[in-house]
Formats: structure tokens, C-alpha cells, sequence
């Protein structure tokens, strides 16, 4: 299977949005948007990549691993809906911590109140991870979405995988809900280390016993984002990569916007193709396989 992935996309929309709604930590991000981050994420970047894929004919399914908002705003989670919509049907996603940015929009579901379609199937309620099985079982996927977002002081962006969500992953296992297909999940924190800085203000709590929990449930890939780098390790028997910011405006060859299409098959991952931004050619192209 070939599945594409795009994270960080990073919509801003602030249509009728009261001034009331920035007296909390939205407050710090609205000056981070009017300052140093004004402009980083341009609309052009993330409508171009979703035209390339809704039309791409090998693209089996599209992730998209969180951060779909600046704010988790109303208004941005229904103009990140509208914009993803084109590739409705063969699509997921989770949330990062930009989509669940206050206790409100923790306590409310916002997230899962406009995606949830995009991520649960059938009657199984509104868990994380939630499994979707892709394909035939000698030749397919079961992709596993975990949340890893929980509201945060100001400055801080840390995020967990609960207890709760790795005993659901030990039960679908021994449930045998994948069915023979290769399991893949879904993460929105990065997994490697960054430095003693970064890891404590911006890193995922218990990192090494979710890799370890992933090792033993056959998990073979694990696709994240949130350092708007890309970045790729083999750690507890599995491949982690995370595709870097979909949608940042930069020159910089390790900043540039970007997304990955792998070839997934019974062994695991057989081949990365990453696909960065041209402003000359106005369009996404093979950088690197």
C-alpha cells in the first residue's frame, strides 16, 4: 500500500472570533502568529498539497499526523476540514497539541467533534487509538491513531500517550483486530530526543515504554510530526519518522515544506519517497527516495 503523510499544516482562521476567546493561552500564540511565526504557514502550500494527492491515482490512503490548527479555533477546525475535504474517503487524522490548545477545547472534544468521521468507523465509540483496516489482510494495512495532545500551561507543549490508549492497543491484539494486516500507527509527538530543553517543554512523557508497547503489538512504522523537521530512526524493532511541517514557508533544506508517500508491505516499510516544495515550479517534487 502506498500511503501518504502530511502533518503541521497549521490553518489560521479568526473569522467572527470574539477578542474574549484570547484571554487564556491563545493569547501567546496570537503573538507568535503576528510576530516571528506572521505568515509561515501560507494557504497556497497546503491547497497545493492537497490537490497533488486528491488527484494521485497511487496514493492508497492519506495521514495526517496533527496540528491541523493554529488555535483550536471553531473557525479553524471547519476551514481545516473544508480544505482536507477533497481527499474525504481515504483519509485520517489525529490531533497534536495546536488542535486541543485549551482546556475548553480539551473538555469539549472539539477535535473529535469535527473529525471524528475521518477517524472511528462503525460502533466501536470514540477511543484512542482508534484502528482502521486498509486493504486485503495478506497485503493491507490496520492503521492505529493515537492522541498524544492534552492542553498546556502557556510556553509548554508536551504530550502524553495515556495508559488508557496502551491497554486498548494490548486488547486489539489480543482481540486479533488487525487481521494479518501490517499495523502502522499514528503519533502526533516526536519520539527522539532534542535536548534536555526541548524534550522537558515541548517532548512525549514516557516515550520509551510507548515504543516498547508498540514493539510488542507488531507495530512495524510509526509516523509522527511536530517539529516541523523531518527526522527518521529505527528504535524497538520499528521505523518512526516524522515528515516535517507540510506547509512552512522556507528555503531551508531542512525547514522546507514537505510530505512523504511510503510503500508499505506484509514486512513493513519497503521505500520512502519525500516530496518538498518548489516555489519555481509552484508544486511539490521528489527530493530524495
Amino acid at each position: 500500500m502506498r500511503i501518504a503523510h502530511l502533518s503541521d499544516i497549521h490553518v489560521l482562521d479568526l473569522t467572527e472570533v470574539r477578542w474574549t476567546r484570547f484571554l487564556n493561552k491563545r493569547l501567546t500564540g496570537l503573538v507568535n502568529l503576528v510576530g516571528h511565526r506572521k505568515n509561515a504557514h501560507p494557504q497556497a502550500l497546503r491547497e497545493t498539497a492537497v490537490a497533488e494527492l486528491a488527484v494521485a491515482p497511487d496514493i492508497d490512503h492519506v495521514v495526517v499526523t496533527g496540528d491541523l490548527t493554529n488555535l483550536a479555533l471553531e473557525s479553524e477546525l471547519t476551514r481545516a476540514r473544508e480544505l482536507l475535504s477533497p481527499l474525504a474517503g481515504r483519509l485520517s487524522v489525529i490531533p497534536g497539541n495546536h488542535d486541543v490548545y485549551t482546556r475548553g477545547a480539551e473538555r469539549s472534544r472539539r477535535f473529535e467533534g469535527h473529525f471524528g468521521d475521518w477517524m472511528w468507523t462503525g460502533g466501536e465509540g470514540h477511543h484512542y487509538p482508534w484502528i482502521k483496516l486498509l486493504g486485503p489482510s495478506d497485503a493491507g494495512v490496520a492503521l492505529l491513531g493515537f492522541s498524544s495532545a492534552v492542553a498546556r500551561l502557556p510556553f509548554i507543549a508536551t504530550g502524553v500517550v495515556s495508559a488508557a490508549q496502551i491497554a486498548r492497543l494490548g486488547s486489539l491484539v489480543s482481540e486479533g483486530a488487525f487481521g494479518g494486516r501490517t499495523p502502522v500507527a499514528l503519533v502526533h509527538h516526536n519520539l527522539h530526543a532534542r535536548g534536555f530543553r526541548k524534550d522537558k517543554m515541548h517532548g512525549l512523557s514516557g516515550r520509551e515504554a510507548f515504543l516498547t508497547a508498540l514493539e510488542q503489538a507488531g507495530v512495524k512504522l510509526l509516523l509522527h510530526g511536530h517539529t516541523h523537521v523531518a527526522h527518521r530512526m529505527h528504535a524497538h524493532g520499528l521505523d518512526v519518522i516524522g515528515s516535517g511541517s507540510s506547509t512552512w514557508a522556507s528555503e531551508d533544506p531542512r525547514h522546507i515544506a514537505r510530505y512523504n508517500v511510503y510503500d508499505v508491505g506484509p514486512g513493513g516499510l519497503e521505500k520512502v519517497e519525500i516530496r518538498t516544495y518548489s516555489a519555481h515550479a509552484r508544486a511539490f517534487v521528489t527530493h530524495a527516495t
